[in-house]
């Protein structure tokens, strides 16, 4: 029973009772386009023409280029690029040739109602460029701004929060409420979001034969990893995402144990430098920055970096993608020795997550065209998709973190094993503590009188 205690001190147990969705954030949907490049600032087909033709680029161009290795994977396989001094406007650059909020999502519902797209989505800097999240936390709260490079604030703005995973929503929560929760399951208290790419910017030199936009779904106080973690949609094609969420929260009495010993870290307990939320996403995230840093003298443009922190060029492609390789071999690596993970990742002791059922559909554009009238005529040369999300259940069962044996638990299960193996009890451990000490202690007196003997009765 020691050994058993010793070795799995923290039990993982339903809650008795379901809960209803309105007390957790609706998950956070990020949307990348697979097209990188509004043709007006740069032309990367004619790009790939005259470098196959052995024609030298100019130095914008070659610019441009260099900066949109880091989001086409296909342009390594064309072109080979020197070393140079680093870039420091690369994300300035990506920005400036993205296709833009207007143009990319031009149409968002929630709860059935059309709202303003630039006041519900936000610009965000992953893995795949610049993308457009709805439901996120500002990059005010969630980066720290005194230690994270400018590039990430100043492309995400939005509404103040209202939530920790600690504490939950604070306050009275209303219709107003950030970030945004949904009051029952179903796509009317959902979120649905109209996608559209120009024709004229679709090409197949920076993706290769593929169309439509990376969707992720995370939680709002999470970097989304839309390099690996991401769900496809092609053009003229609806996304519907069932979402059901997964909470597990941790009993207050397991705080007096070691973070290692329950396998998870409350909040304050371990400090991101770029990251003012804990979690295992955005430690890992973290983690690979520092490892990249520390193998190539650069990062990443989307990892999170302090403002001297050199961004890597395009020549140094290979080093950071090794760096990560390396990061996620010593991470397998040590769960398969039992060993402790790289950067000590430990999941969060409060974990939100979002399991999404995902069902796709032909979303018939040119048919619609014909009867939607004048509608449509806003959307004329554009490739359109839809996304649509929404809770399955208006409940969920959450999960606690607790104790295998408390200090009682074990009191009793030794009580009842000496009571089987001795035939022990209460009363016997009375008996033994009053031989002990208490008998010593004692005098006894007889109750027999002794008769003295006189000389004449002898």
């Amino acid at each position: 029973m020691y050994h058993k205690w010793e070795a799995d001190p923290v039990v993982l147990a339903y809650a008795p009772r379901f809960v209803p969705i309105s007390t957790i954030p609706f998950p956070a949907i990020t949307v990348c386009p697979l097209s990188k490049i509004r043709v007006e600032e740069f032309n990367l087909s004619n790009a790939f023409e005259l470098v196959d033709r052995g024609i030298k680029l100019d130095e914008e161009s070659e610019r441009k280029i260099r900066s949109l290795a880091h989001v086409c994977p296909f342009i390594d396989e064309w072109t080979k690029f020197d070393r140079q001094p680093l870039e420091d406007d690369l994300v300035k650059i990506l920005h400036r040739m993205s296709l833009g909020l207007g143009l990319t999502v031009p149409m968002v519902t929630w709860r059935t109602k059309l709202v303003s797209t630039s006041d519900w989505i936000t610009e965000t800097l992953v893995d795949d460029g610049i993308c457009y999240t709805f439901n996120a936390l500002p990059a005010s709260q969630l980066y720290r701004a005194g230690e994270i490079s400018s590039d990430f604030l100043n492309l995400s703005r939005g509404s103040a929060s209202n939530w920790t995973r600690e504490i939950g929503y604070r306050g009275r929560v209303g219709s107003d409420t950030f970030p945004k929760l949904a009051l029952r399951s179903g796509l009317k208290s959902g979120f649905a979001m109209l996608v559209a790419l120009r024709k004229i910017d679709q090409e197949f030199v920076c993706r290769g034969p593929f169309t439509g936009f990376k969707v992720s779904v995370h939680p709002p106080d999470e970097t989304p990893f839309t390099g690996d973690q991401f769900f496809r949609l092609d053009t003229e094609h609806a996304l519907s995402i069932s979402v059901q969420p997964e909470v597990t929260y941790t009993s207050k009495a397991l705080k007096e144990m070691s973070p290692k010993r329950r396998n998870c870290f409350f909040g304050e307990e371990r400090y991101l430098r770029y990251y003012t939320v804990y979690s295992q996403n955005n430690c890992i995230n973290e983690c690979m920055s520092n490892r990249t840093y520390a193998k190539c003298g650069c990062v990443k443009f989307s990892m999170p970096r302090a403002a001297t922190t050199k961004i890597c060029d395009a020549s140094r492609i290979p080093c950071y993608r090794g760096a990560i390789l390396e990061v996620f071999y010593r991470a397998f690596k040590a769960s398969l020795e039992n060993r402790p993970l790289p950067c000590s990742c430990l999941q969060a002791c409060i974990l939100l997550r979002y399991n999404a059922e995902v069902h796709r559909f032909p979303f018939h554009v040119e048919h619609f065209r014909a009867v939607a009238g004048p509608f449509m005529d806003l959307f004329k040369g554009r490739d359109i998709s839809v996304i649509q999300v929404a809770f399955k259940y208006r409940h969920y069962l959450p999960v606690w973190r607790r104790e295998l044996l408390g200090f009682t638990d074990v009191l009793a299960k030794f009580g009842g094993l000496f009571a089987l193996l001795m035939g022990a009890s209460m009363m016997s451990l009375a008996e033994i503590c009053y031989y002990a000490f208490v008998r010593p202690l004692r005098r006894e007196r007889s109750s027999v009188k002794w008769i003295p003997v006189r000389p004449w009765m002898e």
